[in-house]
């Protein structure tokens, strides 16, 4: 078997990795952690993405809503929720979003 991955034989795009294959390889999509990888999973990115910062050699979701000085939400009754790698601004327990505001 040749390894593709280990010479010029192989292309992925940008944001993938190479796996070898008995008699071939695959590209595999990079965590969404990073921008650029050299392997699977968060701790092989060469960059992290906007929303992670690096840990040691992970890369780690930033939580936009712990912490912050100024409130991230600024709707009323608008709470912050984190997600992977970002945050969505969420109607408080009792409250649903209408017309662009959250009402009881």
């Amino acid at each position: 078997d040749i390894d593709e991955c280990g010479t010029e034989m192989a292309h992925c795009r940008a944001n993938q990795f190479c796996v070898n294959t008995e008699g071939s390889y695959e590209c595999r999509d990079c965590s969404t952690a990073c921008i650029g990888c050299m392997g699977a999973g968060p701790a092989r990115c060469k960059k992290c993405n906007k929303g992670y910062r690096r840990d040691g050699a992970k890369c780690l979701d930033v939580d936009e809503c712990a912490g912050a000085e100024e409130p991230v939400c600024t709707g009323v009754q608008e709470v912050c929720e984190n997600t992977e790698g970002g945050y969505r601004c969420v109607c408080a327990q009792g409250h649903v979003r209408r017309d662009g505001q959250c009402v009881e």
